[in-house]
């Protein structure tokens, strides 16, 4: 979809321009998307894989119905940062990440939901090569909605960050980043242990999970926090 459309024009328009975004000193899964569109033999379906300093220019000038965005590349933070200068710039652009990892369902759906709409998590793209082109004419057109009950746990998670202090927010936000603990503490003028009790009272007002064999608390605990936070950006945009 042209970003200066909305989804309900684009149900009435065929897929055309595809924009791939990844990180050019870290060549990613780009690539071979791009040779799955030119397989397709389809002279109106272009693809084009810009880096990610050129996506503003690229917006602009290729003008694409869909900005797919290479997170194994990327990165997760970067990826989603991208996302949202995109977002800033054409609040209707269809958006899809794609990451051919088997990410947790709760970082999947913690980057989707920032965006709030027109967002999609593309799967293991190479390992299911055949699905790729038919699940982005899917988003596309608007048949891939969010499920609403992903934007009541991010809307709910967004309520909780209101309970947090000044101080617990320097700390997530610095733990959100990747910061140490260590690092934190320096940062912050608090010793190690004071630094440790933060992270728990807050994670405790965020409601996150206890940690368990298949979770860390703590990465769990940083998404939690940066989706929250993103999320309450996107309403306040939104003036919800």
């Amino acid at each position: 979809m042209s970003p200066h459309k909305s989804s309900k024009d684009a149900s009435k328009e065929s897929l055309r321009r595809i924009l791939i975004v990844e990180n050019s000193y870290r060549p990613g899964i780009g690539l071979f998307i791009e040779k799955l569109f030119k397989s397709e033999k389809d002279p109106m379906l272009e693809s084009l894989v810009v880096d990610s300093d050129d996506v503003t220019k690229s917006l602009t000038k290729y003008k694409p119905d869909v900005v797919i965005l290479d997170v194994d590349s990327l990165r997760h933070s970067n990826a989603l940062d991208v996302a949202m200068s995109v977002r800033e710039q054409y609040p209707h652009q269809v958006i899809v990440f794609s990451s051919d990892r088997a990410n947790p369902v709760l970082v999947k759906e913690g980057m989707v939901a920032a965006l709030w709409s027109r967002a999609y998590w593309l799967n293991q793209p190479t390992k299911h090569h055949a699905h790729v082109l038919p699940e982005i004419r899917w988003a596309f057109h608007g048949k891939k909605p969010l499920n609403s009950r992903v934007l009541e746990h991010a809307a709910s998670e967004t309520s909780h960050v209101g309970r947090l202090t000044p101080q617990q927010h320097r700390v997530m936000r610095l733990m959100a980043l990747g910061a140490s603990n260590s690092k934190i503490a320096r940062d912050c003028k608090m010793t190690l242990k004071a630094v440790e009790r933060t992270i728990a009272t807050a994670s405790k007002l965020l409601e996150v999970e206890p940690s368990s064999p298949d979770k860390n608390h703590r990465v769990m605990a940083a998404m939690v926090y940066r989706r929250a936070v993103l999320f309450a950006d996107i309403l306040e945009a939104e003036g919800m």
